[in-house]
């Protein structure tokens, strides 16, 4: 991190010597609406650092989904440079290369610092290029919202039968999952959730983190909000055109990735500020909401499921039986110090007064 804050400020300094006349304008296409912050916040922190380390010659334009409307379609509109970049999740391109899925974080998976240490110590970013490279698209961490809260419920869950005809608007690998149980998968649009869950064609609520939940009202919809078991890292993504970042001078794709790398870090702790201040919030207006978490039993069961999609995918797919295995052999080695490190402190001080 000092390396890169130090390589940072060195490119700040030198950058009226090193960028070329030419000026440059792209054009960056959001998988959500720009207002959604924390979650939109680093394609716009990433173009103003970009835009100033360049004196103002390379310029990101952005547009949210509230202006292109193509959600599911930001690999494709990158990869034929209607778009140069795009901020998106990586399992949105699920059906299109299921090996993208590594890169956001998976059911039972990593946290959000064992998901960053895999990718940039453990092998991952290797992966990642070699995924992206026959879509002619680079690919990079945009930052990761942290664990994802399980959902919001209207009521609790407690045997796996609780799961059968629930109607939920979950989505990739989650859908496979829970599909197992029984759950009907409604897909609803984000301005539709609330009047969804109220009339009864949802009866749960995928949400985030209470940042974003707060802003959509979920809490003052549902009673029981559920503790993560689905999303323990969501890393974002940048997706850049090879063709066109190829033909950048060098010092503008040093810019480029230079204030991409710098974003990638700020949005977990923009998030995980704005969601202390929301839980509490949400805690003081809507005491009655309860925090759960799915029983061991559930779990178990849900781990199963997972582990024989995984296995399934892993037979017909050598790459995906080969990131598997990294990330397995990785996870095992980073819980121990992650529960070292971090959760057996956490425990050992709540118990003082």
């Amino acid at each position: 991190m000092i390396k890169l804050i130090f390589y940072f400020f060195s490119i700040v300094i030198l950058t009226s010597q090193l960028v070329a006349s030419k000026n440059i304008e792209w054009k960056l296409a959001l998988n959500w609406k720009s207002t959604l912050s924390p979650l939109a916040s680093p394609p716009f922190k990433m173009a103003q650092m970009v835009k100033e380390m360049s004196n103002g010659k390379f310029v990101i334009k952005i547009d949210g989904l509230e202006k292109h409307n193509n959600p599911s379609n930001l690999f494709q509109m990158t990869q034929k440079n209607v778009y140069q970049m795009a901020h998106t999740n990586s399992t949105f391109t699920q059906n299109k290369e299921i090996n993208t899925i590594w890169f956001t974080g998976i059911p039972f998976g990593m946290t959000t610092k064992e998901q960053y240490s895999w990718f940039y110590y453990g092998g991952g970013e290797k992966y990642m290029k070699k995924i992206y490279k026959p879509y002619n698209l680079l690919a990079f961490p945009a930052g990761d919202l942290g664990a994802q809260m399980g959902g919001w419920f209207k009521k609790e869950i407690h045997t796996l039968s609780d799961f059968k005809n629930l109607n939920v608007n979950t989505t990739g690998i989650i859908n496979e999952i829970l599909s197992m149980y029984n759950v009907k998968h409604n897909k609803i649009p984000s301005n539709e959730i609330n009047t969804a869950f109220l009339n009864g064609d949802l009866d749960m609520i995928e949400g985030t983190s209470p940042s974003m939940d707060i802003k959509m009202g979920f809490h003052k919809l549902a009673p029981f909000y559920y503790t993560s078991w689905s999303k323990p890292a969501s890393q974002t993504q940048f997706l850049v055109n090879k063709d066109i970042f190829d033909a950048l001078p060098t010092q503008y794709q040093i810019i480029l990735t230079t204030a991409i790398k710098m974003v990638s870090y700020d949005l977990y702790y923009e998030n995980f500020y704005e969601s202390s201040k929301a839980w509490n919030k949400i805690k003081k207006e809507f005491p009655n909401i309860q925090i759960k978490t799915l029983p061991t039993e559930i779990l178990n069961n849900l781990q199963n499921t997972k582990k024989i999609i995984f296995e399934q995918y892993a037979k017909k797919n050598k790459l995906f039986k080969e990131i598997y295995k990294s990330q397995i052999n990785f996870q095992k080695k980073a819980r121990q110090w992650s529960e070292l490190e971090e959760f057996s402190y956490i425990q050992s001080v709540n118990k003082l007064d």
